[in-house]
């Protein structure tokens, strides 16, 4: 939980006064992508975001963007006003380009991120798989970007999908990385939503699969809770991790699906230190 990165719209952005005083200064907030929202949206979520002590990560969807150009101009931008040398670098729910970039690794290829000493990016990772990209095409990717880390200064990691099945995250990670996969993992998850706002983005964004899980969760923890929290799968990664000393998964990344500031101060307490755990016949949870 140390380093948790957590995101937030450019609209919410726009209108904060102030973050959650329990979030840690310089923690990474992520500004999310929005089909159809201008660049300049985004860029003054950035510059507000430093402005108010945190690390911007803006998400650079490259199949919305015209061409190479149209990247550099934004990676200065960022630079420029609001300091910015890290984002989240994914292709986008475009389902035609819009220009020359039909995935991410033209843009990785172009060298603009090393050109304005870009030092960090982070990569789309698929736990569940994809609705719109095949399993094969996925693997090859995921080759290429490691083929593209081994020779690049940037440091480059993957965010996964949220996802409420810690065995189908854990399984994923050990099939990748012995299929070579050496980029660290950032495991994305939920944020204290309702459970129906959970299921509703569950299924519009491609992750219905681990439903299932969700619902047994939310179930028990009803019965000791009156929200839905990600404990139980913070509690089963943080397992699987401590017994697989190669495991790739670094950080956790939260998806807060209208509830920021619950989410933000969730994982602050559990980072500090500050929870305790749950037993119940079969699990543990936070």
């Amino acid at each position: 939980m140390r380093d948790f990165s957590i995101e937030k719209t450019p609209g919410e952005v726009a209108s904060l006064r102030a973050l959650p005083a329990d979030l840690p200064a310089g923690s990474r907030v992520y500004i999310t992508w929005i089909h159809g929202n201008d660049f300049a949206l985004s860029l003054r979520a950035a510059v507000r975001l430093r402005e108010l002590g945190m690390q911007p990560v803006p998400h650079l969807a490259v199949r919305a963007m015209a061409d190479a150009n149209a990247l550099d101009a934004m990676l200065g931008a960022l630079s420029r006003e609001a300091a910015v040398d890290r984002a989240l670098l994914v292709a986008g729910s475009v389902r035609r380009p819009v220009g020359r970039f039909d995935s991410t690794l033209p843009a990785l290829a172009s060298g603009l991120f090393e050109r304005h000493g870009w030092r960090d990016l982070g990569v789309a990772g698929h736990p569940e798989g994809s609705p719109d990209i095949a399993p094969a095409r996925l693997a090859q990717a995921l080759r290429e970007k490691n083929a593209f880390a081994r020779t690049s200064a940037l440091r480059m990691h993957l965010v996964t999908q949220f996802c409420f099945d810690a065995a189908a995250v854990v399984a994923w990670e050990r099939q990748i990385r012995s299929a070579g996969n050496r980029l660290a993992v950032h495991v994305g998850l939920a944020g204290l939503a309702s459970l129906p706002t959970l299921i509703k983005y569950a299924r519009s964004c491609g992750v219905g699969a681990s439903v299932g899980a969700l619902t047994r969760q939310a179930g028990r923890l009803f019965k000791l809770a009156s929200a839905v929290t990600p404990g139980e799968i913070v509690t089963a990664l943080a397992a699987a991790r401590r017994a697989d000393a190669a495991c790739l998964i670094e950080r956790l990344h939260f998806f807060p699906f209208g509830s920021f500031d619950a989410t933000a101060a969730w994982a602050a307490a559990v980072a500090r230190g500050d929870f305790r755990l749950i037993h119940d016949d079969s699990d543990i949870a936070v």
